[in-house]
């Protein structure tokens, strides 16, 4: 009977090197693609009686304070943060902060398959 010696845990590692896993994936068909692009300004509560009682000039409060960055979502998934400007008299959402493009990419593509 032989005892066969484990490999040191360090040794088992594979490096992932995400250029190399995605170099396969070509995203040239991907660009006239299009996609829901949603951005979270806030979100609140009310009941049915709070809702028929607005009217013309009502304020919601969404509890976000004014200037804090909202996350900006491509077909549900997170792509960012940015910030709210008027751009030519409509809102707009100025991206800060991209969270990963290259994960972004690649759910794009499992979804067009």
């Amino acid at each position: 009977m032989s005892i066969k010696k484990k490999p040191k845990f360090t040794e088992d590692i594979q490096h992932f090197n995400e250029e190399e896993e995605l170099s396969w994936m070509d995203y040239s068909g991907l660009l006239d693609m299009e996609v829901e692009f949603v951005s979270d300004l806030g979100e609140t509560e009310q009941t049915v009686a709070e809702i028929l009682e607005l009217h013309k000039g009502s304020i919601i409060d969404l509890g976000k304070p004014a200037g804090e960055s909202v996350e900006a979502y491509v077909n549900g998934r997170i792509l960012g943060k940015g910030e709210v400007m008027v751009y030519e008299k409509n809102l707009a959402i100025r991206i800060n902060e991209v969270l990963d493009s290259s994960a972004v990419l690649y759910h794009l593509s499992k979804e067009r398959l």
